[in-house]
């Protein structure tokens, strides 16, 4: 009688096994013919949109606030003061996102270049000096990378008698939208 219970179970253990192999079997052709028809369909359905690369970028606005005068590029915001007084008219800000932006700041000289060296030996990722020429200001000042792929750089220089210094986050000091923006700084 045991013999015939286990004969029995190894039996039903067995189909249920072959069984399972053939359902497999046709999963595999209908997921086949699913994704020929997927492949079909998504190569006729393909439109071109421009990629952010292909997107010319270009100044749709210019700002005035305190002594700044600045393009800001087509689908940007400028912020006027920073975050404690919107009021503050020595500072202001040029953004394409929460992460890539340029903060411009007129300091007194000595805060400006306690703050550029504050920055400069807290951001050393692949830091390298510069200096370089946007419009009429000659900037001095570093570049970083953020060790993810992306890169900031930290200008200070003198105009008209005043230290002005511009912390930058997601931009290279010589990427298209540094040349635009600070390209098109006015300070009076």
């Amino acid at each position: 009688m045991l013999k015939k219970i286990i004969a029995g179970f190894l039996i039903l253990v067995l189909s249920v096994c072959l069984m399972a192999c053939g359902s497999d079997k046709e999963e595999e052709k209908s997921d086949k013919k699913d994704s020929e028809k997927n492949t079909e369909n998504t190569t006729t359905d393909i439109t071109e949109e421009p990629t952010p690369e292909e997107v010319k970028l270009e100044i749709a606005t210019t700002e005035t606030w305190g002594d700044y005068t600045v393009g800001v590029p087509t689908e940007w915001e400028f912020r006027k003061g920073d975050f404690l007084d919107e009021n503050d008219t020595r500072y202001c800000s040029v953004k394409k996102s929460d992460f890539k932006y340029f903060d411009l700041k007129m300091e007194e000289e000595q805060v400006a270049n306690n703050q550029y060296n504050y920055n400069k030996n807290t951001y050393t990722n692949e830091q390298e000096d510069i200096s370089v020429k946007y419009g009429d200001i000659d900037w001095t000042g570093f570049q970083y990378s953020d060790g993810w792929g992306g890169y900031g750089f930290e200008l200070i220089a003198t105009v008209n008698e005043k230290p002005v210094r511009v912390s930058s986050c997601g931009f290279k000091y010589d990427s298209e939208e540094a040349k635009l923006v600070l390209g098109s700084l006015i300070i009076k």
